[in-house]
C-alpha cells in the first residue's frame, strides 16, 4: 500500500501519521500520503536528511536556490513553526492546510495578516505595507518611479487604516481583505483541492518530458469535451479552475498556442507553444513570443492602450487597487520609457531593448518545471502565468 504501511520504510523526521494530520487539516489521508511523497522529494532536493531547509524551500520556489524573495522568506519562517531552521513533515502538511481551497476563510485572512506584519508588533505598519507593494510589484514586472510607488502606498494605506493611527490591526485588515477579497487569492491553491491529480504530478510518472505531457494534454482535453482537444473553456479551467473566468492574458495565450486559428489545441500546437516557455529556449524566442502576447490588435506595434491593458491585468493579478489617476500615469511613464522613438507605438526593436535592460520582463515566459517535468512539483509562489498553469 506504500511508503506509509511498509514496515521497512525509513520514516523522515517529524513524520505524523496522515490519519492525524487528515483530522486536523482539510486534506484527506490519500492527498497527506501524496503530500508526503512531494515532501520526501523537496526534503532531500540538497540535503538529505528529511526536513526542508531554507535553502530548498527556496529552490522548491523559484529553482534558484540563492533567489531572495521577501514573502519566500515570511512564508519559510511561519511555516517552520518549531523555530529550529527546519520545516518538518507535520509543519509542512498543517501550514500548507490553510491555502486548501476548504480551508477557513477567517484562517486565510490571519494567515496573510501574519505574513504581512513583518516585525511582528500585532500590527502592519507604513513600511511594512510599502515593502509588500514593493514586492507585489516586483512579481508583476512593474518599474516604476518612487513618486508613485508612494502614493499607491499612501491610497492603500488610507484605504485599511480605517481608525487613522498610523497602523493597521487585525480587525481593520479584515474588513479591508473582506471588502477587496482577491487580496488573499494567493492564500488558496486550488490544485490542492486535488493533490493527486495535480500538475505538474509528483505521482504519475513517465518516460520522459514529451510523454509526460502527453498525459497532461489527455487530461485537459478531456476536462469537458472529451475529443481529445483543448477547447478554451479546457484552457481557463486549466489555468484558474473556472471555466467562465476570464484573463486577458488567458485568451491571448489561447489564441497564440491556436496556431491553425480553428478554435482548438491539438497535441502538436500544445508541445509546440509549451516549448518557447522552456528554460533552454532562446531568449528572442521569448522576447518575440512576449512581443505577440502584447500586441493585442495585431499591428506589429504595441500602442498605448495595449500597454495599459496589460498594465490593468498586471495590477489585477498583484491585487493592487489604484485610482485612475495613478493608472494613466504609470502606463504614461511606462510608456515613455519603452517608446524611445517617440512615435507613439512600441515597435519590436524597442521592445528588445527594454527586455534587454529589464529581463524580468519576461520571467514568466520561463515555466523551471519544463526542465524536468516528471520530477516538477506545486509552486508556492504567486506568479500567476507560472502558477496556475501548473495546476
Amino acid at each position: 500500500m506504500g511508503c506509509f504501511h511498509s514496515k521497512k520504510a525509513r520514516k523522515t523526521p517529524g513524520y505524523e501519521d496522515p490519519t492525524v494530520l487528515a483530522a486536523e487539516t482539510p486534506f484527506t489521508v490519500s492527498e497527506v500520503e501524496s503530500l508526503y511523497e512531494l515532501f520526501k522529494k523537496l526534503s532531500s532536493s540538497i540535503f538529505d536528511d528529511g526536513l526542508i531547509h531554507k535553502e530548498e524551500f527556496q529552490l522548491a520556489l523559484f529553482r534558484n536556490r540563492n533567489w531572495r524573495n521577501l514573502f519566500a522568506d515570511r512564508l519559510f519562517y511561519l511555516f517552520d513553526v518549531k523555530r529550529n531552521g527546519v520545516i518538518d513533515f507535520g509543519e509542512f502538511v498543517r501550514s500548507l492546510g490553510v491555502f486548501h481551497p476548504n480551508a477557513p476563510v477567517a484562517d486565510k485572512i490571519a494567515f496573510a495578516f501574519r505574513l504581512y506584519d513583518l516585525r511582528e508588533t500585532g500590527y502592519i505598519e507604513r513600511e511594512e505595507l510599502r515593502e509588500m507593494v514593493l514586492a507585489l510589484l516586483h512579481e508583476s514586472d512593474l518599474i516604476l518611479a518612487n513618486d508613485i510607488i508612494e502614493t499607491i502606498v499612501d491610497e492603500t494605506f488610507s484605504q485599511a487604516n480605517t481608525k487613522d493611527n498610523g497602523k493597521i490591526d487585525q480587525e481593520e485588515w479584515k474588513e479591508f481583505v473582506l471588502k477587496n477579497p482577491s487580496l488573499i487569492k494567493n492564500m488558496t491553491l486550488p490544485h490542492l483541492m486535488d493533490i493527486n491529480l495535480a500538475f505538474p504530478s509528483f505521482v504519475i510518472i513517465t518516460v520522459n518530458e514529451v510523454e509526460s505531457l502527453y498525459e497532461l494534454f489527455k487530461k485537459l482535453s478531456s476536462s469537458i469535451f472529451d475529443d481529445g482537444l483543448i477547447h478554451k473553456e479546457e484552457f481557463q479551467l486549466a489555468l484558474f479552475r473556472n471555466r467562465n473566468w476570464r484573463n486577458l492574458f488567458a485568451d491571448r495565450i489561447f489564441y497564440l498556442f491556436d496556431v491553425k486559428s480553428n478554435g482548438v489545441i491539438e497535441f502538436g500546437e500544445f508541445v509546440r507553444s509549451l516549448g518557447v516557455f522552456h528554460p533552454n529556449a532562446p531568449v528572442a524566442d521569448k522576447i518575440a513570443f512576449a512581443f505577440r502576447l502584447y500586441d493585442l490588435r495585431e499591428t506589429g506595434y504595441i500602442e498605448r492602450e495595449e500597454l495599459r491593458e496589460m498594465v490593468l491585468a498586471l495590477l489585477h493579478e498583484s491585487d493592487l487597487i489604484l485610482a485612475n489617476d495613478v493608472i494613466e500615469t504609470i502606463v504614461d511613464e511606462t510608456f515613455s520609457q519603452v517608446n524611445t522613438k517617440d512615435d507613439g507605438k512600441i515597435d519590436q526593436e524597442e521592445w528588445k531593448e527594454l527586455v534587454l535592460k529589464n529581463p524580468s520582463l519576461i520571467k514568466n515566459m520561463t515555466l523551471p518545471y519544463l526542465m524536468d517535468i516528471n520530477l516538477a512539483f506545486p509552486s508556492f509562489v504567486i506568479s500567476s502565468e507560472v502558477e496556475d498553469s501548473e495546476l
